[in-house]
């Protein structure tokens, strides 16, 4: 689930305008009536759609991301493309259960503010669905599923939390068996403009991934480190985990038993992954600077128009293929597809839709 360009940061009011300015015209004029169009199916009515997962009873979970800094709310909302059934499982106010998982020292539940970024919900998980929060406080949030075959009756309830370290900014999580997890922790809180600029230019290892577990508390993941850890997906017998460097534009594998860098492939600018139906992972691939995705995020139009693409990598090696490229009207920025009784689901971080897909749409959409 889930980048670090997805919100303010900090950034100087000054630049953020310019940036905002530079980008307003194209942007505005990109604005469509949410038609079909190039291949690309639009799916409105949702907020910052930015992290989906796939669920058993072929629904998908979509996390409406707030911002990173916590000062907009978001919400998680079960999803049925089939017939657009669409429901808010949190919050809502019978959706706080038993604090009894997560870490002492969390201070309750997250409330109607809860800010949701990355999410995960899988066969290593052990039912529970985390969510990376910016709202109230930097932390993981833990859910329990009910009744997750079916959306109707679909139910989160909230059951704990893990603050996260104090200077650690999260943006994607996996869930372990046992209820511990992992998080990529993109970067300290509090950069620079200057030194994240560097980090980019320079591909840095600004951040790394982060292992908690309630009886070893944070722990870091050796050999972690990159640049700009993004999003996260863990092997069904989570041995292996996969991670998306933004800055560094690659994709590697990590054996999590000893440490070792099992492949790493070359993705540009890599947000998060999903799951293909044919086993491959599916990562969403930016191909704009820092600078572009940061317009999108400070022009709150109806969705981004920068560049992106779907590949899809075999975990086994590495191999890549591309499976879609778009950009332009009428959607773009992808940071993340999973795929649905032969569909392509996309997320974004910004704008008012997901989008519907099919593998093989066609070159760079033309730019409106």
């Amino acid at each position: 689930m889930h980048h670090f360009s997805i919100g303010p940061r900090t950034i100087t009011p000054t630049l953020l305008l310019v940036i905002a300015l530079c980008a307003f015209a194209r942007i505005s004029a990109a604005a469509d009536d949410c038609k079909p169009r190039g291949g690309v199916s639009p799916i409105c009515g949702f907020q910052h759609p930015e992290d989906i997962e796939v669920m058993a009873g072929a629904w998908l979970l979509v996390s409406e991301y707030g911002n990173l800094t916590g000062s907009q709310a978001g919400r998680l909302t079960a999803f049925v493309p089939a017939t657009d059934y669409r429901r808010v499982l949190f919050p809502t106010a019978d959706a706080v259960g038993e604090p009894d998982w997560g870490a002492s020292d969390c201070p309750g539940p997250p409330g109607d503010a809860i800010s949701p970024h990355g999410i995960h919900h899988g066969p290593t998980s052990d039912g529970r669905v985390y969510v990376v929060n910016h709202a109230g406080r930097e932390a993981i949030e833990i859910f329990e599923l009910a009744d997750g075959d079916n959306a109707a009756r679909a139910r989160l309830r909230w059951r704990g939390c893990v603050p996260a370290p104090e200077t650690a900014w999260l943006n994607d999580v996996v869930g372990l068996p046992g209820g511990g997890f992992i998080a990529t922790h993109m970067v300290e809180r509090g950069i620079s403009e200057e030194a994240l600029a560097a980090a980019e230019h320079d591909r840095q290892a600004i951040g790394h991934l982060l292992r908690w577990s309630r009886e070893g508390g944070w722990t870091k993941v050796p050999n972690s480190e990159g640049g700009l850890p993004n999003g996260v997906e863990i092997s069904n017998d989570a041995r292996v985990v996969y991670v998306n460097e933004y800055f560094g534009d690659r994709v590697f594998a990590l054996d999590l038993q000893s440490g070792q860098r099992l492949w790493q492939t070359p993705v540009a600018a890599p947000d998060n992954h999903g799951w293909g139906e044919d086993g491959r992972l599916l990562i969403a691939s930016h191909h704009e600077d820092l600078h572009a995705v940061e317009a999108c995020s400070a022009a709150s139009e109806q969705y981004c128009p920068i560049r992106y693409s779907i590949v899809a990598i075999d975990p086994a090696n590495g191999q890549r293929q591309t499976l879609v490229e778009g950009g332009g009207a009428p959607f773009g920025g992808a940071t993340v597809a999973v795929e649905l009784d032969g569909m392509l689901y996309l997320g974004c971080f910004v704008g008012d839709r997901m989008a519907a897909t099919r593998r093989g749409t066609g070159l760079f959409q033309a730019w409106h």
